[in-house]
């Protein structure tokens, strides 16, 4: 109860500093102590939360869980077994000692910014009373039969399990490149201390820079970038942190975090696609992040509810250590079709007319300092030459690998052709003489869709692709 009365306060917190200044003068008007005043509202907030907790109650029955919530608008929700897609759970370090956690369950049904259900605190046996009836039921339906004949062969095995390798996994953060993000944000934190720090200082310290400049910008430089890779290590050593994957009567489980322990559970054959994930720096490394595209928001908010497979593999182990959990994974990488040299141009360009955007702008704004924006081209025209050399597909047995580039970043999809949604081949006027043409695939991925597009592909390999597509089974 403290837990939750807890979190349901700092929703209130924004709410009381927006009202803080129109009080305080309401307060001083009426000749209100503001201490009474605001002691009287914190009590009013509290009895609110406590009486919402008394009104949630939830009830798990053998066909369907059961949620009641309001206070003067009572709200009923029936979740049978059968409808349940994901659970996931949260449970901060402090409340590992009690077995309490937090609790999401999904539907097919469900609203497209947020699960069907929440249960804020509950002990830990909930979930697993909920997870018991749950594939109680699939193996009860009649539909289910294939899968519960493979999961009872399955529990008489081992159950597939990977935990990530501590070295890998501080490769993989060291070789981020969430630092640039990071150090945007700690520039814009150093404009913000500007302007709340009085101007006579910031002469006394901009005169100081300006007699010791090159070595002051230097450190000031070198401080921003170790602040941003520290940042951006720890966050994502305790994001990761021991994380485990597991495949037990078809439903992938991960485990992962430091302080906060998240786990989420989805069946196999709601996955809709693979993708292999590398930056540039990566690439070198000869690292890959596994993700897959599934049928619901399972996934990381903070990356577009991606659903995290393996963070973190050696690049040619990965199809092999992700074959215990998802059956339909290739064996191994293949040799895809690349573009010829000829058509990196259409990339270059493309990215060289992009940068004209910001350089432009720096011109006409900052005059003779904008040419320092120059470089944007040259960063530009790599940018172009590496989406273009990193285009590749293939089509393998009832699959289509599809590869791109963007932002320096490779990413390869697996797609099972009955998970294509919709497909298409589009072509401008202009691509007519040149016979190029861009393909473009999608799949669902969580309530919305994917779009995985090769651009300036050969017309008569995208017109295989699209007769591939186009044979349904």
């Amino acid at each position: 109860m403290i837990y939750f009365l807890f979190r349901h306060l700092l929703d209130w917190v924004i709410l009381i500093a927006l009202v803080f200044g129109p009080a305080m003068r309401f307060l001083v008007r009426h000749h209100i102590s503001p201490l009474l005043g605001f002691g009287g509202i914190i009590l009013l907030i509290i009895a609110i939360v406590f009486v919402r907790y008394l009104c949630f109650t939830f009830e798990i029955a053998d066909d369907m869980l059961t949620i009641n919530s309001g206070i003067f608008i009572k709200k009923h929700t029936h979740i049978p077994y059968g409808r349940i897609q994901t659970i996931q759970r949260s449970q901060w370090f402090f409340l590992k000692p009690f077995h309490l956690e937090k609790l999401q369950i999904e539907t097919a049904g469900h609203d497209d910014h947020s699960p069907e259900a929440v249960l804020p605190i509950v002990p830990e046996r909930v979930r697993e009373a909920i997870e018991q009836r749950r594939v109680s039921h699939h193996a009860n339906s009649d539909s289910d039969l294939e899968s519960t004949i493979k999961s009872t062969q399955a529990n008489s095995k081992p159950i597939p399990t990977y935990l990530i390798n501590p070295h890998d996994l501080n490769v993989f953060a060291l070789t981020s490149l969430g630092i640039f993000p990071l150090m945007g944000v700690l520039l814009a934190i150093y404009g913000k201390i500007q302007d709340v720090i009085p101007q006579r200082i910031i002469n006394s310290i901009t005169s100081e820079i300006v007699q010791q400049s090159i070595l002051m910008i230097a450190i000031i430089a070198l401080l921003i970038i170790i602040i941003s890779i520290i940042g951006t290590f720890l966050t994502i050593v305790q994001r990761y942190y021991k994380f485990t994957l597991t495949n037990e009567s078809g439903q992938l489980k991960t485990y992962q975090g430091l302080f906060q322990r998240n786990s989420v559970t989805i069946p196999v054959n709601r996955i809709q696609a693979i993708r292999i994930k590398q930056n540039i720096i990566r690439q070198w490394c000869k690292l890959s992040t596994i993700q897959a595209l599934s049928a619901s928001s399972a996934g990381d908010k903070e990356k577009s509810n991606d659903l995290m497979i393996i963070p973190v593999i050696k690049t040619a182990k990965a199809f092999s250590s992700l074959a215990p959990f998802i059956s339909w994974a290739p064996a191994d990488f293949s040799q895809l079709t690349t573009l010829p040299k000829r058509d990196f141009w259409y990339f270059i360009r493309n990215a060289l007319l992009f940068g004209l955007v910001p350089v432009a702008i720096c011109l006409y704004f900052f005059k003779a300092w904008g040419l320092l924006s120059l470089p944007i081209f040259i960063i530009a025209f790599f940018q172009g030459w590496y989406s273009a050399s990193n285009t590749g597909w293939k089509i393998s047995g009832d699959q289509l690998i599809m590869q791109n580039g963007h932002w320096f970043t490779r990413s390869q999809f697996v797609i099972p052709r009955k998970n294509v949604q919709s497909f298409g081949i589009h072509q401008s006027i202009w691509m007519t003489r040149t016979n190029l043409a861009h393909v473009r695939v999608n799949v669902r991925h969580g309530n919305s869709n994917e779009e995985v597009e090769l651009r300036y592909l050969p017309l008569s390999a995208a017109q295989e692709i699209f007769n591939w597509l186009k044979i349904r089974k």
